[in-house]
């Protein structure tokens, strides 16, 4: 059996239109039409060239006749597979050279004729055919551009060869895709095996080469060599830098400029001006302020305020509005009353007693309070917030106003109106209308009285009890039916 590649006359890497060119022109000399005069010799020929091209055509059979050509050619010959691999387990010994030479015998012409044989094994294995390895060498050879190289190649060494010789399964005769997984699974733990256990021979094999080669050794002294050199020299300079040192410090002589009670004087001169600087600069910052902000003083001067109410308003429009309010003029009657009950409580006469009118209360609330300048933003937005809870106050206070209104009326009284802060929440949010007194007034004649003793006297004498009209409410049909 020959190579089919030989066969069909191309190499190892033709693509398949070299395998199709090839084979048309080998298929038409071979034919056996057109050689009547040996049809024997072409027959035999054609089918040779045809099943070359078969197998080499499929990419998959291509493959694995690659792998395993050099088995089948040996065992087509008749004879069992041979591994021709090098032995190298005679080489681990210093018996196999003679001396550290380039001699016949010598260390260098043995070890450089076993790794060049090696490595033209894994070349001719290989389908790169551009792969360089390095050689040997010689005594003389120089360490960087050849005993470096070498070793730095074949210290990880890792054969080129495939041991397809050491599977044990043909994936041809599988039956399935199954099976033919399991066995290429099988092959392949094989060849690895094989492989690993020659790059550890190998391996080996350069420690042991290394370890007694004389390059390396001189080359170890060499760097030893230049590595204490350079440990000395650099003693040498700290020994040099450190005695520049030492003779400047003897030579050292304080400069006037640098002796430490002028140094303090500085110091203090220089820290008394920078804080001198810094207060200008913090009052100009003061002064720039009030002048870029004139109306904030003007706004809290010229802000109106109700003193009833316990609100402040920054224009007149807003006070006037606020004036008009039924809420106002509620808390302005509370005012007074409280103002009138306080003057009995003392027991004032009725002579020196002040009575509040409508102007005079208008020509106080409309004075500016200074107080209220000095306060800040964030008093004022605390303000608004309890002005809001006493206007909720308020109206509770007007709708218990109303309640007690209706039942003293249903009782045929009389209808004073009674206010009465029951409720706690009401005095603990406004502390100011917490102690508010009870008015009494005549529903008929709108007299006010501080107590209800004159009240109910005052009805009896002038019979000016009045009824509140309350709306009865509408009966429910079903109801009636049912009493």
């Amino acid at each position: 059996m020959r190579c089919h590649y030989e066969v069909l006359g191309v190499d190892q890497n033709a693509t398949e239109d070299d395998l199709k060119k090839a084979y048309k022109k080998l298929a038409l000399q071979w034919h056996p039409d057109k050689n009547p005069d040996r049809i024997a010799e072409a027959q035999q020929r054609f089918l040779e060239v045809r099943a070359a091209y078969e197998v080499l055509s499929d990419s998959r059979e291509r493959a694995w006749y690659d792998a395993h050509r050099d088995v089948m050619l040996q065992k087509s010959s008749g004879d069992d597979y041979q591994d021709d691999t090098i032995n190298i387990f005679p080489f681990f010994t210093s018996s196999c050279y003679q001396g550290y030479n380039d001699s016949e015998n010598g260390f260098y012409t043995v070890y450089n004729k076993l790794f060049k044989d090696i490595a033209e094994q894994d070349l001719k294995a290989s389908t790169d055919k551009t792969i360089e390895i390095p050689e040997f060498g010689t005594s003389e050879s120089s360490y960087d551009d050849v005993v470096g190289p070498f070793y730095a190649y074949w210290s990880s060494y890792c054969t080129l060869r495939s041991y397809v010789w050491k599977e044990e399964h043909d994936t041809r005769e599988a039956m399935d895709r199954r099976v033919r997984r399991l066995m290429e699974q099988e092959n392949k733990k094989l060849r690895d095996k094989a492989k690993k256990e020659r790059n550890e021979e190998v391996r080996e094999l350069v420690a042991f080469v290394k370890k007694r080669d004389k390059r390396v050794q001189l080359r170890k002294i060499y760097l030893e060599e230049q590595a204490a050199q350079k440990k000395k020299t650099d003693t040498e300079r700290r020994n040099r830098e450190k005695q520049k040192k030492l003779e400047e410090l003897a030579n050292y002589k304080e400069s006037q400029w640098m002796s430490f009670q002028d140094l303090e004087k500085q110091l203090d001169d220089l820290e008394n001006s920078v804080k001198n600087q810094f207060q200008e600069a913090k009052m100009n910052n003061n002064d720039e302020d009030q002048n870029d902000n004139p109306d904030d003083s003007d706004d809290d001067i010229n802000e109106l305020y109700c003193v009833a109410c316990n609100k402040s308003f920054k224009s007149d429009k807003a006070f006037l509005n606020h004036e008009n309010s039924r809420k106002h003029k509620e808390f302005v009657q509370l005012m007074k009353a409280h103002i009138q009950q306080e003057n009995e409580d003392l027991s004032l006469n009725t002579q020196d007693q002040v009575e509040l009118t409508n102007a005079d209360y208008d020509q106080f609330v409309q004075l500016p309070t200074n107080n209220q300048s000095s306060k800040s933003k964030k008093k004022k937005k605390k303000q608004r917030r309890n002005n809001k809870e006493n206007d909720a106050s308020s109206d509770e206070q007007t709708e218990a106003l109303v309640s007690n209104e209706q039942n003293e009326d249903e009782e045929e009284c009389a209808a004073p109106t009674v206010t009465k802060n029951k409720d706690k929440s009401t005095t603990e949010t406004n502390p100011e209308t917490s102690q508010e007194p009870i008015i009494l007034q005549c529903f008929v004649c709108k007299e006010e009285f501080s107590s209800r003793n004159v009240l109910f006297k005052h009805i009896k004498e002038l019979d000016h009890a009045k009824p509140i009209p309350v709306k009865s409410e509408p009966k429910v049909k079903g109801k009636s039916k049912k009493k």
